[in-house]
């Protein structure tokens, strides 16, 4: 095992999503004895290939022919399948039965989860677009529905690099593998905000005074590594970088193989590089052997040095890449120019193979269990997962571990079973060719449906549409003196137009308890129309909110009070009500009135004309398209110079059906007559 005492960086380490589960739900928060965990048996799958002599798929194999052991000990296989690759899909035999549970195995063992690495510093111009057309290849014409991908590699700048998560959207990773060749990750900062500096001021009455900014009591810079605190890089070579990559790629790819052991399914690494690895290409082959992860290395390279600098045609038929394969149950593949080849025979080893299953007992003490699988055919190859290990409590885990929980959460398709789901409402604001994006979230701390009230760890990650990461914060904030009080926690960052994503996670950083907030939202283009609305904040009747403004760094762009980094929501939404609290989530039955406050930008023929507005709302139910008109009632409107109006209106409600709608304002300027719409989508209670 190396030493991981270099910090991992994200990108590297979300790839390898560590299946470590969350404590059994009921547990109070507060328990403060030992936590006593479930050890009811369960049935354990393991996905199993078997290679005949020649290294081909082996098939027509009973459950009768294999035999399991744990631990040294004879197991009774319970389950056994038969998985076949065919034209249609893949096969199993005995057929799933039509319920949840084959949906479960579907997204576990029965899948086939192939990693695309392209070793970016390792091969040339001609050999990167190859491999991402021998990738594209593979995917266009073998990938089965089922099947899951990812795109991950190694960068020359900034070292390992995750373009796209475990997915079964086909569109992300075609996207991802034609995506530029490095975009390095901007810099993400760990901010530490005690309890005695976040200043909430729930007593507070008004928005001036009761818009508070967490103090940034410690704040360090760390590239894009969100590795746990006092474990970071002491070299002064940047990583990914001449002497150091050289000396850190082969370490970093043993780390990924020995996590790999905890990813369930029936795993594929399909690495395109030239990168020779000498004697420490068997021992990487070896190690994902035993994570249950083939190798199909792919040569990028495919010429020679001739001499005075010039370069002739020439395939590697050796070459260490072929060890590192062949020692774990791969194939090397010394030719790039094979793809439709290469395709062909990946689909043939990864199409077919067993799934044994047994009952095993969760000790909760993080046991490792070693595995072993025989098979009664001559000659015959098994490759299995060396072992698993047992779930365990959040507190015996190491660093390593809790990061690479962590990352799970942020960057896996779905969450994780179990989490709890925040509350989060995307607002954006334009101006001109600018725009803010002020991302807000209701916590209600030490609730069944909100964070702990504890000491808590804060982490922020925002990407495009290509899966490049725009913003990367953490925070940790000490949350236990707000008990049974809700906050309004918010950050705000200058953003491009398109499509983006927000993932938000907030874990107890002595039990973690955790739960994540996720959306997805559009930051609009600069237009020409008259009226450009920004996003819809709402505010109900009540006691004045507290609010907590997550700081982002300082803005890099040109001074602007209203559109830098860290703007508070103030100053982007100036008629915030006094008295109430914003809606990001439910609407109860008993309400009748909400505030809807709203950003404009507006374009007058002349610069000293006020535009004259008018509001009519309506409420369109998502379910049957059904539409009601509201009554408004205009409550303000502001201008000021260098930013976008501000509108506010109380929209009335009366006997709404629970379901989900959307609340559509239609905002008109009556001396010009252009118009405009704001959409928001509620759930009614």
């Amino acid at each position: 095992m190396f030493p991981r005492t270099l910090a991992l960086t994200a990108a590297a380490t979300a790839v390898l999503a560590l299946s470590i589960r969350p404590a059994p739900p009921g547990q109070a928060r507060d328990q403060v004895r030992p936590l006593r965990h479930d050890t009811a048996a369960i049935v354990k799958l393991i996905a199993v290939r078997v290679l005949d002599a020649d290294g081909r798929p082996a098939a027509g194999l009973r459950k009768e022919d294999f035999k399991l052991f744990e631990d040294g000990q004879p197991k009774t296989i319970t389950e056994f399948e038969t998985h076949a690759i065919t034209p249609a899909g893949m096969a199993m035999t005995p057929a799933p039965p039509p319920s949840g549970e084959a949906a479960a195995r579907a997204a576990g063992v029965m899948s086939r989860r192939f990693f695309f690495f392209l070793d970016q510093q390792a091969t040339d111009r001609e050999g990167k677009d190859k491999a991402r057309a021998a990738a594209l290849r593979f995917l266009d014409t073998q990938l089965r529905p089922g099947d899951e991908a990812a795109v991950l590699g190694w960068y020359t700048a900034s070292g390992f690099y995750l373009r796209e998560y475990l997915t079964t959207d086909m569109d992300k990773i075609r996207e991802a593998l034609s995506g530029p060749t490095e975009t390095p990750p901007s810099p993400a900062e760990v901010v530490n905000v005690p309890a005695d500096d976040m200043d909430l001021g729930v007593e507070d009455a008004g928005p001036e005074r009761n818009v508070r900014e967490a103090t940034e009591a410690k704040v360090e810079t760390y590239g894009f590594s969100l590795s746990s605190e006092g474990r970071t890089r002491t070299t002064g070579t940047a990583p990914g970088s001449g002497a150091f990559a050289r000396a850190d790629f082969v370490p970093r790819l043993a780390e990924i193989a020995e996590i790999f052991k905890t990813i369930p399914g029936h795993k594929s690494l399909i690495l395109f590089t030239a990168r020779n690895m000498g004697p420490d290409a068997a021992r990487l082959g070896r190690l994902f052997g035993a994570a249950g992860t083939a190798v199909y290395a792919v040569n990028t390279q495919d010429w020679k040095a001739g001499p005075f600098g010039t370069k002739f045609h020439y395939i590697w038929t050796e070459h260490s890449l072929q060890d590192l394969a062949e020692a774990s149950g791969g194939r090397y593949f010394a030719d790039i120019n094979e793809a439709a080849a290469i395709a062909r025979d990946v689909q043939d080893l990864t199409g077919n193979y067993y799934v044994l299953g047994y009952y095993v007992q969760d000790s909760w003490q993080g046991t490792y269990h070693k595995i072993r699988v025989e098979v009664d055919r001559p000659g015959a190859r098994v490759l299995v997962q060396d072992g698993f290990s047992d779930s365990k409590p959040f507190d015996r885990m190491t660093d390593f571990e809790k990061d690479i929980q962590l990352l799970d959460m942020l960057w896996s398709e779905a969450p994780p079973s179990g989490l709890l789901s925040l509350p989060v409402d995307p607002l954006v604001v334009g101006s001109g060719e600018k725009a803010q994006a002020c991302l807000l979230s209701k916590w209600e701390a030490g609730s069944r449906t909100g964070p702990p009230a504890s000491p808590v760890e804060v982490i922020v990650l925002i990407r495009d549409e290509r899966g490049g990461i725009l913003l990367s914060r953490k925070w940790t904030v000490d949350l236990t003196p707000y008990r049974g009080r809700t906050v309004w926690a918010y950050l705000t960052t200058p953003l491009a137009a398109g499509p983006k994503e927000l993932r938000l996670v907030i874990r107890d950083r002595a039990s973690g308890d955790a739960c994540v907030g996720r959306s997805r939202f559009e930051v609009a283009a600069p237009s020409d129309a008259g009226i450009r609305p920004g996003s819809v904040l709402l505010f109900e009747a009540g006691p004045a909110a507290s609010y907590l403004r997550l700081p982002t760094g300082p803005s890099r762009g040109p001074k602007d009070k209203a559109f830098a980094a860290g703007t508070s929501l103030q100053a982007l939404y100036r008629l915030i009500p006094k008295e109430g609290f914003p809606l990001v989530d439910e609407v109860g039955p008993e309400t009748r009135r909400v505030t809807a406050v709203v950003p404009l930008e507006i374009r007058t023929l002349d610069a000293e004309d006020r535009p004259l507005l008018s509001v009519e709302a309506s409420l369109v139910s998502l379910t049957d398209g059904g539409e009601r008109p509201l009554d408004v009632e205009i409550r303000d409107h502001v201008s000021s110079e260098g930013r976008p109006d501000v509108l506010a209106v109380d929209v009335l409600f009366e006997d709404i059906a629970p379901g989900r709608y959307e609340l559509v304002l239609v905002i008109e300027d009556l001396g010009t007559d252009r118009r405009a719409e704001v959409r928001k989508t509620l759930t009614w209670r």
